[in-house]
């Protein structure tokens, strides 16, 4: 499974901000540079009009009155020579055009003065600078909005961050203990942090570590305890029917019965130790060495007489006899609980067990697995209809198989058998 790219929380926090500072900051520029144009545009309309009355009205008191002319406004009778291309306006009409003439930008006015088609030419190059310079100052403070905003939201963020950074170090320190168990309980001080939502997160943080401590203790002193109680009479029952084994003149069938319950209290003894080693927290304690083959040996023991009046054969292959540094009892937790599976599931046929230095494959032919069920297989107390137990065996399987690092792969379809295969890490 690929791990998700890490999402950094301070990064979330900055930027919503920068974001908001942009879009505030760039819409309140467009809006002003949109409203100084446009007044700007206006008062410009707004003085041609002036002018134009202005011209009229000195022209009908002196017919010999100048049009205006100035640096930045002139007024022409058409045709203008350095603007051929303006058309006159309609008579009794008048239009605003805006003409580009080399380098220089104008607004123009044409209207008919004195039944003459007449030009009133306004130079707005001095106005274009300015709202260019508008334009340079509003893209300045928008970039410096940003900015601001920018800085805001990582201070904010990291006042924010810095408390929780704080309770994750605090929390990997403290759970990096080899054993969890060992010494006070893990706590967390309130006190250290703000007064807010994280300090009540540590507040609760605290109380259930409080908790989960108090649970971890009771379930490993019911495991010792258990274990070490069991331990006890199963020790007793395996050396009394070692004891009556040898005894002479018993008939076959209580020398049978005696090797059953022999087997099956040397069976309990392992199964209680591997209990016991899974209740632990951590790695296994010294250098232990399984050889495994002689695990699958006392497996198949143990299960067959669940075989008997069922034509149902085991054939073991060990292409190679590896010995896996594990505890013994743990794996034999594994492979007896898989095999009993096989033979729970096989009415007739062949369990064909293979295992060479880094493999251990179990194969049988019975009724198989519906697909519906593997998505729920490993769960605890999750059992087919034909299973007459509690649904607990392949969830320890799978507790086992991942404190030992192997890796257990099930393969079935409904009345064509299960192969199951168990790989060992190098």
């Amino acid at each position: 499974m690929i791990k998700p790219p890490y999402d950094s929380l301070s990064l979330s926090l900055v930027l919503p901000f920068v974001a908001l500072g942009f879009v505030v900051s760039a819409l309140l520029s467009l809006i002003t540079f949109t409203l100084v144009a446009h007044s700007e545009e206006r008062a410009i309309e707004r003085m041609l009009q002036v002018e134009m009355d202005s011209f009229r009205n000195r022209l009908a008191r002196n017919p010999d009155a100048l049009p205006p002319s100035t640096t930045e406004l002139s007024g022409h009778f058409l045709p203008i020579p350095e603007f051929r291309f303006l058309a006159p306006a309609e008579p009794g009409q008048q239009r605003i055009e805006r003409v580009l003439q080399g380098d220089r930008d104008y607004t123009v006015l044409l209207a008919d003065v004195d039944g003459k088609p007449y030009a009133l030419i306004y130079e707005r190059t001095y106005v274009d600078a300015i709202l260019g310079n508008l334009a340079l100052y509003l893209q300045l403070g928008t970039g410096l909005m940003t900015l601001f905003s920018f800085l805001l939201g990582t201070y904010l963020a990291r006042r924010v961050v810095r408390p929780i950074g704080k309770l994750l170090g605090e929390v990997s320190e403290k759970t990096a203990r080899a054993n969890l168990l060992a010494g006070p309980p893990l706590t967390f001080s309130p006190d250290d942090y703000p007064n807010n939502e994280i300090g009540r997160l540590v507040l609760g943080l605290d109380q259930f570590a409080l908790r989960l401590h108090g649970f971890l203790e009771r379930e490993s002193y019911f495991a010792a305890d258990v274990s070490h109680e069991l331990r006890t009479p199963v020790a007793i029952i395996r050396g009394t029917a070692e004891v009556l084994i040898e005894y002479p003149n018993l008939p076959d069938v209580i020398q049978q019965r005696l090797r059953t319950i022999h087997r099956q209290a040397v069976r309990m003894g392992q199964i209680l130790d591997a209990m016991l080693h899974l209740a632990r927290e951590g790695g296994e304690e010294g250098d232990p060495a399984c050889a495994i083959a002689e695990v699958i040996y006392d497996a198949v023991a143990d299960c067959s007489f669940s075989l008997a009046g069922r034509p149902v054969t085991i054939n073991v292959e060990v292409l190679e006899r590896a010995i896996l540094p594990v505890e013994r009892s743990m794996a034999y937790v594994v492979v007896s609980n898989i095999l009993r599976n096989a033979c729970s599931y096989t009415r007739e046929g062949v369990i064909a067990v293979r295992l060479d230095g880094h493999h251990l494959e179990i194969v049988d032919s019975g009724i198989g697995i519906p697909e519906d069920r593997f998505p729920a297989l490993f769960k605890r107390l999750d059992k087919g209809e034909d299973s007459s137990g509690f649904g607990l065996g392949l969830s320890i399987v799978a507790r086992v198989a991942e404190r030992l690092g192997w890796t257990v792969d099930i393969q079935s379809r409904s009345g064509t058998g299960t192969r199951v295969s168990i790989t060992f890490p190098e």
